[in-house]
C-alpha cells in the first residue's frame, strides 16, 4: 500500500539501516511516550519521514517545510542521536539534498506557512489535490497510530484542520484550520499559480467533491466539519513540530 501510495519515500525508508531501526525501538519511546514501536509502525514512521524529505525537496526555493507528525520526527530524533552523518548521507542519496532539523520555534513567524508547504509537497508527492480530501501518509500518520502528543488531522468545507491528540490516542478540541494551505493561501505563498488553482476547483466540482469530512487517516468520508476558526500562526500547538529548510 505504501509503496503505490508514495513510491520514492518507500523505496528510500526501506534502505534505513536496521541499526536506526533497532535503536528507534529502544530509544524512541523514551522521548514519544505512548509511541508503537512494532514492525508495522515503525514502517509508516519511516516512509512518513522519508515523505517529509521528498516534500522538502519538491518545494525547494518556497522556505521552510514543518514536520506534521511526530512518529516521523521520532525516527529523526533517534538517528541524529545515533549516527548524523550516515543521515545526512542518506538524505543526499534519496533526495538530492539534506535537511537541517530545527525545532518549531526556528522555522520562522508562521509556523502555518512552514505547514503548507509540508501539506504541498507531500501531496504531490502522492499525485494528491492539495484542495484535498484525501490525506499524505505524513499527515495522516499521528491519528492512525493514536500517538498521544500528535497531532490528528483531517478535512473540513474550509479546508486543512488539525486536532491535538490526547493521553489516551484520541483526537479532542475544536479543529485547527490552516490557513495557509487553503487554495488561497496556497496561491499567495506561490507554491499555485491562479490557474492550476482554478483548474483543481473544475477538477473537484466534475467529481462532485466538495468537503472532506474530518478524515484523520487519510481515506475518504461523508460527515462534514466546519473546520473551526482558529488561527494557526505558530508554535507547536498548531499542528507542526520539528521541520527543515
Amino acid at each position: 500500500m505504501l509503496q503505490r501510495r508514495c513510491p520514492a519515500a518507500a523505496l528510500a525508508a526501506a534502505q534505513i539501516p536496521p541499526e536506526v531501526h533497532a535503536a528507534w525501538v529502544r530509544l524512541a519511546p523514551q522521548e514519544f511516550p505512548g509511541l508503537r514501536v512494532d514492525t508495522v509502525a515503525w514502517r509508516q514512521s519511516a516512509v512518513a519521514l522519508a515523505q517529509f524529505f521528498e516534500a522538502c525537496r519538491l518545494q525547494r526555493g518556497h522556505g521552510p517545510c514543518a514536520l506534521p507528525s511526530r512518529a516521523a520526527d521520532s525516527v529523526w530524533h533517534v538517528w541524529l542521536a545515533v549516527d548524523a552523518p550516515g543521515l545526512a548521507a542518506w538524505q543526499a542519496r534519496y533526495f538530492g539534498q539534506t535537511v537541517a532539523h530545527h525545532e518549531a520555534a526556528a522555522l520562522g513567524p508562521s509556523l502555518d506557512d512552514s505547514i503548507a508547504r509540508a501539506w504541498m509537497g507531500a501531496c504531490r508527492s502522492e499525485g494528491l489535490s492539495p484542495l484535498g480530501p484525501r490525506l499524505p501518509v505524513v499527515f495522516g500518520l499521528d491519528a492512525q497510530l493514536g500517538l498521544p502528543s500528535g497531532w490528528a488531522y483531517g478535512f473540513g468545507r474550509q479546508g486543512l484542520v488539525h486536532r491535538p491528540i490526547d493521553a489516551w490516542g484520541r483526537a479532542h478540541g475544536s479543529p485547527v484550520l490552516h490557513a495557509a494551505a487553503t487554495g488561497a493561501g496556497l496561491v499567495g505563498l506561490g507554491l499555485l499559480t491562479e490557474a492550476e488553482l482554478q483548474a483543481l476547483r473544475r477538477q473537484a466540482g466534475a467529481s462532485g467533491s466538495s468537503c472532506g469530512g474530518w478524515m484523520a487517516d487519510g481515506s475518504s468520508g461523508d460527515a462534514c466539519s466546519d473546520g473551526g476558526s482558529g488561527d494557526c500562526s505558530g508554535g507547536s500547538s498548531c499542528g507542526g513540530g520539528c521541520g527543515g529548510d
